[in-house]
């Protein structure tokens, strides 16, 4: 009994974690402007569109007004797709050499909305909302998934709505405040096993659970400095402060008869009823600092972006009913830091865009699962910009996404070893015009 009881509350409370496909480190996003991702994220310094809410807040002091006498208010708006695929290959002692799982194909949406306008000669101001964490994985069959005792589907979704006021200091230097409301859900779908009677150590699914909480809100806050000390540098720094949510939910269990009238009698007996569960997810602080040359009609830009991951250290869970199986679930991620290349050249009638950036893991070995399959990663960037009518711009880009292969090393806290494999595709859009 103990150890099915440690199954079935280890499978719920992995499954109110961070179930995630990570396209940044961690459980992180960084696709929120499609002329910034055309350079791989390489925009700190040189952003040079309103989607500076998330890149760069105090850039918008010189991006909001073309003149001095302009007042209109700038509008970027779009977002991503991303189309991840995950495979995965087992090992020995669970779930055994020449074991295979992949997910479905899927494509998630990421938002992008911006909106910014001067005030003043010396200041501006900007909301946006976008999505800097979460996504999903779906792993195919989920009836015979040999992982589905952690998860067979989960996602992850956040909505950041950021406010931001930025003061041009002097004509080199601005500075700019952040506030950021993040909303947080999370969906997650798993079975619960227990050995067959007489069945010699094999389990059977005797339940499914499925857990979703509602929206909750966490508040932050961020700074920025921008700095263009002549015509052809630009620099620049960001924090963004981390953000802490406390969402609660629903959990609901569903048994799987199996048949046998004395097992499923014993079964329904001691799965736990339908309840409330609340748990803490934590979202980290991030640094972000670049320095960009502009040459002639060129720009060329350096930044580089550290995650403070080691913030996502475990995982409380409190269920409403049945308090003795409140647990914590160790997770001990590490901090992890991206180096970003990109550059733009700029043409008599549109512009293109390239570059890469490469990113640290933040989980270790013990925390590499089916829910968060975290990895190295290194991302190749082609962009587009042009600008069809005047005051209107489009810009677009697609970014490849190639991981390296992860290994749990044998030391999975699971029990589920082997090693995954993902690519991801993304592709962005965005519109931007003054009003």
């Amino acid at each position: 009994m103990r150890v099915r009881r440690w199954w079935r509350w280890t499978a719920l409370a992995l499954g109110l974690g961070i179930p995630v496909t990570a396209r940044a480190a961690g459980y992180g996003l960084y696709e929120a402007g499609a002329a910034v991702m055309g350079m791989a994220g390489a925009g700190t310094a040189s952003v040079d569109d309103p989607s500076a809410l998330y890149y760069n807040a105090a850039a918008l002091t010189r991006i909001v007004r073309e003149d001095e006498a302009d007042e209109r208010g700038s509008w970027y708006l779009g977002g991503s797709v991303l189309t991840p695929f995950t495979s995965f290959a087992g090992v020995n002692p669970y779930p055994g050499f020449g074991v295979t799982e992949e997910m479905d194909a899927n494509m998630f949406v990421i938002p992008a909305l911006f909106y910014a306008r001067p005030i003043g000669e010396q200041w501006a101001a900007g909301a946006g909302l976008y999505s800097p964490y979460g996504l999903g994985v779906d792993w195919k069959d989920p009836d015979t998934f040999t992982g589905r005792y952690i998860v067979t589907e989960a996602q992850l979704q956040t909505a950041n709505l950021g406010f931001t006021a930025a003061y041009q200091v002097t004509p080199t230097v601005s500075l700019a405040a952040v506030g950021n409301i993040l909303f947080s859900k999370v969906e997650l779908q798993n079975r619960l096993l227990q050995p067959i009677p007489g069945g010699g150590g094999a389990q059977t699914d005797v339940a499914s659970a499925e857990l979703e909480s509602d929206w909750e809100p966490g508040y932050g806050w961020g700074a920025a400095i921008s700095v263009k000390p002549s015509d052809q540098w630009r620099a620049g720094a960001t924090y963004r402060g981390k953000i802490i949510t406390k969402p609660s939910g629903d959990a609901d269990f569903e048994q799987i008869l199996t048949g046998n009238p004395t097992f499923d009698a014993a079964v329904a007996a001691s799965l736990p009823p339908d309840q409330g569960v609340s748990t803490v997810l934590r979202f980290p602080a991030i640094w972000a600092a670049g320095v960009a040359w502009t040459p002639a009609n060129w720009t060329l830009e350096t930044s580089v972006v550290f995650t403070e991951w080691s913030l996502f250290s475990d995982l409380p869970l409190e269920f409403e009913q049945t308090p003795s199986a409140n647990r914590t679930i160790i997770e001990d991620y590490d901090d992890a830091l991206a180096i970003r290349l990109g550059a733009e050249h700029r043409l008599a009638s549109w512009s293109y865009r390239f570059g890469y950036y490469y990113e640290q893991e933040a989980a270790p070995a013990e925390s590499v699962s089916p829910l968060l399959p975290d990895t190295r990663r290194h991302g190749i960037a082609l962009g587009a910009g042009f600008e069809p009518w005047n005051g209107v711009t489009v810009d677009l880009y697609n970014l490849g996404i190639i991981t390296e292969q992860r290994s749990t090393e044998g030391v999975n806290r699971d029990g589920y070893d082997g090693e995954y494999k993902t690519y991801v595709n993304a592709f962005g859009l965005n519109v931007g015009f003054r009003w």
